[in-house]
């Protein structure tokens, strides 16, 4: 039996619900559905803030190395709304705090921002793709840890697939994330790769693991070729209707030119 256009929305809508979406529009707090689209008229807002400090770093041949001590601060939140069946628009503001000892810069606010928007190209049996689109202001670079410079606005393009399925009686999903960021004033960009997966032992208890990883290939003498790979391990719990909590933590698990951060992570989400 052919599926009504309303059925597919309300199974969108559940299955957002169900799964919260997979995590990557900050180091450790952004989050969104994923490929999936928001259904029309519907959002969700997700703030939260994340800690990272860190006295190591990976090398040219990524060896951990001691590096001055690094500590940093980000709060920010991150919006989408469905505007239409195959548009969702998304906003991720941030603020970004980080301390190091002299002659390494220190600095406090605006963090790397963005706004955009995902549209949807395929779905069926449980698999959707999508592709999405989101202009970014300047930040600071993830190689914090070595020298802290400031990366140039960009434009990130990537596409993005994702599966839901049961693993056994729990509603469960699997996600994953290619694109290329292009850089301003000559800069060199960088491969972004993101997975997810996300089960549910219990109605109400989301349990997540994220990786988000960068491959720059092209350098120069102030952005050197890198890679790194974070996980994040969390629990988010739906404690009211439409509202959940999520607290876990993320860690560097390897890299090349690269700081090592790792820290605890906490969001508040609002569906709406």
């Amino acid at each position: 039996m052919r599926e009504s256009p309303e059925t597919k929305t309300a199974f969108r809508a559940r299955l957002c619900a169900a799964t919260l979406g997979a995590l990557s529009a900050l180091t450790a707090t952004g989050a969104r559905c994923g490929a999936w689209l928001m259904p029309p008229g519907e959002g969700q807002l997700i703030a939260g803030a994340a800690f990272s400090g860190s006295t190591r770093a990976f090398d040219s041949r990524g060896r951990l190395v001691p590096v001055p001590d690094y500590q940093k601060f980000e709060l920010g939140a991150y919006l989408e709304y469905g505007l239409t069946d195959r548009v969702t628009l998304v906003a991720a503001p941030a603020y970004d705090r980080v301390r190091q000892p002299a002659p390494l810069p220190s600095t406090s606010g605006l963090g790397e921002s963005g706004a955009g928007a995902r549209f949807g190209i395929f779905e069926a049996n449980g698999f959707v793709a999508s592709a999405q689109a989101t202009l970014l202001t300047s930040g600071l670079s993830f190689n914090g840890a070595l020298a802290s410079p400031r990366r140039a606005a960009s434009l990130d393009l990537r596409g993005l697939a994702g599966y839901g399925f049961a693993l056994g009686a729990m509603p469960a999903f699997v996600g994953a994330e290619a694109g290329y960021r292009f850089y301003a004033q000559g800069q060199p960009g960088g491969w972004r790769f993101d997975f997810a997966l996300g089960v549910r032992p219990v109605e109400k208890l989301l349990v997540l693991m994220q990786g988000f990883g960068e491959l720059q290939t092209e350098g120069s003498a102030s952005f050197p070729s890198s890679a790194w790979e974070k996980l994040q391990l969390s629990l988010v719990y739906e404690f009211a209707a439409r509202w959940s909590v999520q607290l876990g933590g993320f860690f560097t698990v390897a890299g090349r030119n690269a700081g090592r951060e790792l820290g605890p992570v906490a969001a508040l989400w609002w569906r709406f």
